[in-house]
């Protein structure tokens, strides 16, 4: 008989925080949804945070759920999404529940860089300067909130919070602290020239994981309150959700790009080191790090975050809970020319009504003079997505003279099949739609490669390959590039 191993991952990202169990019997993995629960972000004063103790709770809560379902859980490991954090004082005490990157203040910072400093700073980290990084939010709260700056002794990354609650272990994960613009992502040390620009202590900054290996165990006040008597070991996982996900893609070919469609959509490859290029920069790609020291030079894109805001806003208006296949109905019912958006507008990043804001966006650029609707808006969108897409694997492929004959469309967007066939459609690429679960296998994946030391990257994803069912979308009828250059002109 196989011996099964119950690998739990908390998988936490900015719409929804859930808990996975992976069930691995030698050769294939299974997974249950054991909880799941949104994610909101909390406004106070001018502010948005994240509450990490209800994050910690819902998990704690999950884990005891879980611990009736399986007889042992054999580990654990923790995904999140990247950027935010929270510091921490001399004595090991949050000096404040972390802001979410959504806040204005990195952009305030970053603003007041030149385009040269801009420019130096991705030649010395890889990363592409983003008003969402670490460093900016970092250094505004070094302006604007000095005191809690003054008492900071050490940083934690939004994973790194939680794998501190869990054992008492201090310790920031490499693809997440890659996020921050204050690691290289060729040394994979942290910056020193980066802090000494900024005027940042490197002292904030813990070991840097690996891995595979053991973080810690279940603390013991956690192991009474399961009211279990073994150890749970927590493991070093590619933390940021990004890297999980494609830690799992099902790839067995060297040369692949892909999609992690989420909140966020990163549309990126896999590499062996990173590529610091005037193209690169100008291409507005980053190296962000990835599984076991891989790059994943990638472009970090508006995602599912304009239409899941679009269909709470349709949801909230008729007073119905619609499906994503009644959305996508809403935009097939638009038979005009069809609408695009650059997505990456600032004026999306999180404006008070996403539909209108839209619809405004097509009034001014000449795209409509019809009264709002709801299939324009949605239209547009969809459409919009696709080609940014589209004109992002284009840009990949020529920096790094590369081309893909296959995109691997992971996480909870690979299951929007409008978006999948518009994608095929306009890249002429075949896209294959893996699971919805991939940051939840890609975490459960690495957590094996602590049982099994000789499994390769390649092994683990042979084990998701055979795990789940890819569906393939490709379009032989592909339109020219028009529609993908008029995107390209947006602005």
């Amino acid at each position: 008989m196989k011996t099964v191993k119950n690998i739990l991952s908390l998988d936490c990202g900015n719409s929804s925080y859930r808990v996975v169990l992976g069930r691995y019997d030698g050769e294939k993995i299974t997974t249950e949804l054991i909880a799941q629960e949104p994610n909101n972000m909390i406004e106070i004063k001018e502010y948005y945070y994240w509450d990490m103790h209800k994050i910690f709770n819902f998990f704690m809560t999950s884990l005891k759920k879980t611990l009736k379902i399986v007889e042992r859980v054999d580990s654990i490991g923790v995904c999140t999404w990247g950027v935010d954090f929270a510091l921490y004082d001399k004595d090991a005490n949050m000096l404040s529940n972390p802001l979410s990157y959504r806040n204005t203040m990195g952009k305030k910072s970053l603003d007041k860089l030149s385009k040269g400093e801009k420019d130096d700073l991705f030649y010395e980290t890889g990363i592409l300067c983003d008003k969402i990084n670490s460093l900016y939010m970092l250094n505004g709260i070094k302006e604007n909130m000095p005191h809690i700056f003054e008492k900071a002794d050490k940083l934690l990354m939004i994973p790194d919070i939680l794998n501190y609650m869990l054992t008492g272990v201090m310790l920031n994960e490499p693809s997440e602290l890659s996020t921050t613009q204050m690691l290289s992502t060729q040394s994979k040390k942290i910056s020193q020239k980066v802090c000494d620009k900024f005027h940042i202590p490197a002292k904030l900054f813990n070991r840097i994981g690996v891995h595979g290996e053991v973080i810690g165990n279940l603390l013991p006040s956690l192991k009474k309150e399961l009211a279990i008597d073994y150890d749970i070991p927590v493991i070093c996982v590619p933390s940021h959700d990004t890297a999980a996900a494609v830690a799992a893609i099902p790839a067995l070919e060297d040369n692949f790009a892909f999609i992690s469609s989420g909140t966020w959509s990163l549309i990126g490859a896999e590499l062996d080191e990173p590529v610091m290029t005037k193209e690169v920069l100008e291409s507005q790609l980053t190296n962000e790090l990835g599984a076991f020291n891989k790059i994943t030079m990638l472009k970090n894109s508006a995602g599912m975050f304009l239409i899941q805001n679009i269909k709470k806003e349709y949801d909230d208006i008729t007073n119905t809970h619609n499906s994503w296949e009644n959305i996508n109905q809403i935009a097939n019912s638009y038979d005009g020319d069809i609408p695009l958006i650059n997505i990456n507008n600032q004026r999306f990043f999180n404006p008070p009504h996403m539909g209108k804001e839209i619809y405004n966006y097509l009034v001014e650029t000449n795209q409509t003079v019809e009264s709002f609707s709801w299939g324009i808006v949605i239209k547009a969108v969809l459409e919009s997505m696709a080609c940014c897409y589209a004109q992002t694997i284009r840009n990949l492929e020529h920096v790094i003279d590369k081309q893909f004959k296959n995109v691997y469309m992971v996480g909870g967007g690979s299951q929007n099949d409008v978006v999948n066939g518009l994608t095929a459609k306009r890249s002429g690429k075949k896209i294959i739609a893996c699971s919805k679960e991939s940051t939840s296998l890609g975490n459960i994946i690495v957590q094996i490669k602590h049982f099994e030391e000789n499994l390769s990257l390649k092994n683990m994803r042979d084990i998701v390959k055979k795990s789940i069912t890819l569906e393939t979308y490709q379009d032989d009828d592909m339109e020219d590039d028009s529609m993908v250059d008029r995107y390209s002109n947006l602005v």
